[in-house]
């Protein structure tokens, strides 16, 4: 019998669906190679022909992919068979200059770049990065996300202090914009209290027009219509190593593992789910370097050693339908995951120095057991 909580919310039903652990699910996850490695090393980097650090990746038409910094003024797009790439933007105040590009979204033919610094959105065309269209943003402090609803609406995961929207986490705009509709609210928290309903959001497309969106203080997903700000459904993850929580990343202590959170989510052409979570690693407590004490009362008193793995990343398959988990495996150390969009998954490694090269993976399901069929994935 499949746990269902129903409530209502301007007439419509919303589902809270409790998935719980299974020691044996179905199914097994291949990530089969989807493409050549892509990077030049320190070579490149130093030329200035490849990004130094690549945290953002989105997939672009036209075999392409575009890699955001999430610190600089400009955006790489590199082509997936391995035969080169380019920048796109310069620094600046006018159409196409950026000053920080946060989030590059594609929607269709175009490509919509993102600017906190600037508040700005500006769409360019998605095959010669001509600017179509640029407009300021409605002041909102960037969070977790965001995401393209079509060519002239998205969603944006962020703070707006004013009294109409305050409390709220996704807000709707439009293309001029403007705040059509603010939703997902969230209580005031006292800070102490156990749990904190976080305000971090990762967002993802949904059939039909819906948005998923994964909370960072708990393994949570849940499904909105965005035009009206509803709640379709909730996933409400019931694993025991995945406790609601206060916080990730706050002040790092060998002898304190730090908290999971969710880092990605993909909806399959399926309609499976696919849930990256980020959980300290069994190594944790040796990650760590003892720093000298300092007069600064920021200094942290531990930092990360080099080279060693501190995370590791459990890969997750759920079916919003029957509540199941229908895979759950943790990914070898070597494989980075870091993206997971329109049925395909990238990882990223770094060398000694630091410098990425992107691997292409396309992600599949198959039998635990030969026995069970095709049919059970």
């Amino acid at each position: 019998m499949l746990p269902l909580l129903a409530s209502a919310s301007g007439g419509v039903a919303q589902e809270e669906i409790a998935i719980p652990d299974d020691p044996a699910p179905p199914c097994v996850i291949e990530l089969m190679p989807a493409g050549p490695e892509l990077g030049g090393g320190a070579v490149a980097a130093l030329d200035d022909t490849w990004p130094s650090y690549v945290p953002e990746i989105e997939l672009l038409p036209e075999g392409r992919i575009a890699m955001a910094e999430s610190f600089s003024d400009r955006f790489f797009v590199a082509s997936r068979d391995g035969s080169g790439g380019h920048w796109v933007g310069r620094g600046g105040e006018g159409p196409g200059e950026y000053s920080f590009v946060r989030w590059v979204m594609p929607a269709g033919e175009r490509l919509h770049v993102f600017d906190p610094m600037l508040m700005r959105r500006t769409v360019l065309d998605a095959t010669t990065f001509d600017v179509v269209h640029t407009n300021p943003l409605e002041p909102i402090q960037f969070l977790g996300d965001a995401q393209m609803l079509d060519d002239s609406s998205y969603v944006i995961n962020g703070a707006i202090y004013t009294r109409d929207r305050a409390g709220y986490v996704l807000h709707l705009f439009n293309g001029e914009g403007e705040v059509v509709r603010s939703f997902d609210e969230i209580p005031v928290a006292i800070p102490g209290e156990e749990p904190i309903r976080g305000d971090r959001r990762l967002l993802a497309p949904a059939r039909g027009g819906g948005v998923w969106s994964g909370w960072g203080s708990e393994y949570r997903l849940d499904l909105w219509d965005a035009a009206s700000g509803t709640r379709r459904r909730s996933l409400v993850r019931n694993a025991s190593w995945f406790r609601p929580h206060n916080g990730w990343g706050g002040e790092w202590h060998p002898d304190r593992p730090d908290n999971p959170v969710i880092a990605d989510i993909m909806e399959d052409s399926e309609d499976r789910l696919w849930v990256l979570v980020l959980v300290a690693s069994d190594r944790w407590s040796e990650c760590w370097v003892r720093e000298p004490p300092s007069v600064h009362p920021e200094a942290p008193e531990y930092t990360p050693r080099p080279g060693c793995p501190r995370f590791a990343r459990r890969l997750e398959v759920l079916d919003p339908e029957t509540g199941r988990v229908l895979a759950a495996q943790t990914l070898p150390p070597d494989l980075w995951l870091r993206r997971l969009t329109g049925g395909e998954a990238f990882s990223v490694v770094e060398d000694e120095f630091g410098f990425a090269t992107v691997r292409q993976w396309r992600p599949a399901l198959r039998p635990a057991n030969d026995s069970q069929g095709e049919g059970q994935c």
